[in-house]
């Protein structure tokens, strides 16, 4: 029996060129469609209507992008399948959707940007993000597609944890480039190069460029609906997870040895 799928996944955007899929190019859409081809979850991806959540530039990781398709594989197996079988993508969460679900059509969106506290002055990053809150035209901090640049920004907070900032931003749904914009500006109000006042005149219409923060940093965090995932994490995505892990824990390690030594 066809059943609509919804997968929520996470990968590593510095693994990959992009979500969307480009001729000649490893994509996070492209190696999950011939994962899913290759375990036979999908025929092809005109008639398995397979959509994406949100779009992420090359760079940009994800923990809850989401992604539908039309399929007739065994509900219970579609994630130990998928994980066996597709490289740098980990697919944990499974839902049973309506056939007219479109995962682009999100109750809400989370964003998360991390970067050196370094150098900035948080009250004046906190205070910059505040201007952002609420409904704004973002011309001047997105890259335009012909469609509305008004959105509304529900959210943004800003917390320091073990010398790093983190930048947490929500909204029903973002422009492209928009967070990563948005935090530039921040940046800029941090490092003292720009004012507060100087960002909400940009929001205000003002021809004002104040950058692109780097993608490494940014992260979908979550992309959320009225649906209950069913979540599981398969012996071969958690054994895939433990390397991963290990891998960043000797990195971390040779890093803070590095730094102990320079400044002993």
């Amino acid at each position: 029996m066809v059943w609509h799928a919804a997968v929520k996944l996470a990968y590593d955007g510095r693994s990959f060129m992009g979500s969307q899929r480009q001729p000649g190019e490893r994509t996070v859409e492209s190696e999950l469609i011939a994962a899913l081809l290759k375990i036979g979850a999908i025929g092809s991806v005109a008639a398995s209507r397979f959509r994406v959540a949100s779009r992420t530039d090359r760079g940009v990781s994800a923990l809850g992008n989401v992604v539908a398709f039309d399929t007739d594989f065994p509900r219970d197996a579609l994630l130990r399948a998928l994980n066996s079988t597709v490289r740098d993508i980990y697919a944990y969460g499974v839902a049973e959707v309506p056939p007219a679900f479109s995962p682009r059509r999100a109750s809400g969106r989370w964003y998360r940007y991390i970067l050196s506290a370094r150098d900035l002055d948080f009250e004046a990053v906190e205070e910059c993000g505040k201007v952002f809150e609420g409904r704004h035209d973002f011309r001047r901090f997105c890259k335009p597609e012909g469609r509305s640049t008004v959105k509304t920004l529900e959210s943004v907070s800003v917390r320091e944890a073990d010398g790093v900032l983190i930048i947490d931003l929500r909204a029903r749904e973002f422009l492209r480039n928009m967070v990563r914009r948005t935090v530039a500006a921040m940046v800029e109000v941090g490092k003292k190069r720009v004012t507060v006042d100087e960002v909400r005149s940009a929001l205000e219409g003002r021809d004002i460029s104040f950058g692109l923060a780097p993608a490494e940093g940014l992260t979908l965090m979550d992309v959320t609906y009225d649906v209950r995932f069913l979540f599981e994490c398969p012996p071969t995505m958690s054994r895939r997870l433990d390397e991963y892990r290990l891998d960043a824990f000797v990195r971390l390690g040779f890093a803070d040895a590095l730094l102990e030594r320079c400044r002993s």
